[in-house]
Formats: C-alpha cells, sequence, structure tokens
C-alpha cells in the first residue's frame, strides 16, 4: 500500500470506487496501460490503471510575481 503523502504528490486523482479501471494484476496484454487514479481504501491506497485519462477539475494556477528585494 502506498501512504498518504505518496498519493497526494503523485498529482493523481483520488476516486471512492474503481468504477471501469483495473487494478494492475487484472491487466493483460502488452503494456499498453498507465496508472490514471489512486482508489481509497480503508486501510490506504490502490492504484489503478486505464488507457484514458481522467479529467481533473482544478483551480487556475495563478503566476507568481517576484520582485528584486535588493531595492
Amino acid at each position: 500500500m502506498d501512504n498518504e503523502l505518496t498519493v497526494i504528490g503523485s498529482e493523481l486523482p483520488v476516486l471512492q470506487t474503481k468504477g471501469t479501471y483495473k487494478y494492475l494484476k487484472e491487466i493483460t496484454g502488452n503494456g499498453a496501460y498507465y496508472q490514471v487514479a489512486w482508489q481509497k481504501l480503508a486501510d490506504g491506497y490502490l492504484a489503478l490503471y486505464g488507457t484514458t485519462p481522467i479529467q481533473i477539475n482544478v483551480a487556475p494556477i495563478l503566476n507568481d510575481i517576484f520582485e528584486d528585494e535588493e531595492g
């Protein structure tokens, strides 16, 4: 199991149910898949894999303005 810090740092969405996504042990074939989400379980998180990305709605990122502090 992966810990919460690893999951948060991955920037992948966390889902409550796995839906149509697969566990690694369920995937067969030539490896044409990639990790798209985590499933939150009672005792940790489980990586989910798919062939299409999940749309993530995030807040807009504001550009930081850095001023010269040596003035």
